[in-house]
């Protein structure tokens, strides 16, 4: 009985923890979208239309557009996954809920770091 009440409370962390991951993922790519002036205009105010320097800030402001919407969505799917999957997918094996949620912070990591280098790029 103590151990199945103390993996149940570890289940409702893991989901607590994707839960928390993936809502900090989506309000990171709001907080990115607004530093970047919508991923784009700063760099076109700042380094002009063309240049390496313009160059390299529409590619790295269109990566993390493309990508910050994926990962959000990846986020919430991990979050989702860690309160449907089973405990444990096979006996004695990796516990998937927490895999799960491990998934939605690596996709938050992730999210910052393309946000915070778009911004850090759009910055003069």
């Amino acid at each position: 009985m103590d151990s199945f009440a103390a993996r149940a409370g570890g289940d409702r962390a893991a989901f607590g923890i994707a839960v928390a991951a993936a809502f900090l993922a989506t309000v990171w790519w709001g907080i990115a979208a607004v530093g970047t002036e919508n991923f784009g205009s700063d760099c076109l105010f700042y380094y002009g239309e063309t240049g390496p320097r313009a160059e390299h800030c529409y590619q790295v402001n269109d990566r993390a557009e493309a990508w910050l919407p994926r990962l959000v969505a990846l986020a919430w799917v991990g979050a989702a996954l860690s309160l449907v999957l089973p405990r444990r997918f096979l006996p004695g094996k990796v516990p998937v809920r927490r895999a799960a949620a491990g998934v939605a912070v690596g996709c938050l990591v992730v999210a910052v770091v393309l946000g915070a280098h778009a911004m850090d790029v759009s910055a003069p």
